[in-house]
């Protein structure tokens, strides 16, 4: 009886979805959306008080965007939690070569704006 509508409805295809921006801190196995990223440090959204002023944590950077597409391990500190759940951080040592690469990633940013 509703074959009709089997056909209507079935046969449209969805859109193809952008690619969405992939741009993560990822503290022990949770994720956090990267808000700022410099080659001092990030800020970093949605804390869910887990980290506290003072402390030392170990992180990878995962940036996947339309100014660039990296990743890197480092260690950091937090310096700021502020009351809408986001935290800042400043990176301990980073490597030349990674300094680098977030320099020319800020610089296209800061382009764009």
């Amino acid at each position: 009886m509703f074959d009709w509508l089997k056909d209507i409805v079935f046969d449209k295809k969805a859109a193809p979805k952008a690619p969405a921006d992939h741009c993560i801190v990822k503290i022990d196995s949770r994720s956090y959306p990267l808000v700022s990223l410099t080659h001092k440090g990030f800020v970093a959204g949605n804390n869910d008080t887990n980290q506290m002023v003072g402390q030392n944590l170990g992180v990878t950077i995962s940036v996947g965007d339309k100014w660039g597409k990296f990743s890197f391990n480092t260690r950091c500190s937090v310096t700021k939690i502020d009351p809408n759940g986001r935290f800042a951080a400043t990176f301990a040592i980073l490597p030349p070569d990674v300094e680098k690469v977030l320099a020319q990633y800020a610089k296209m940013r800061g382009a764009a704006k």
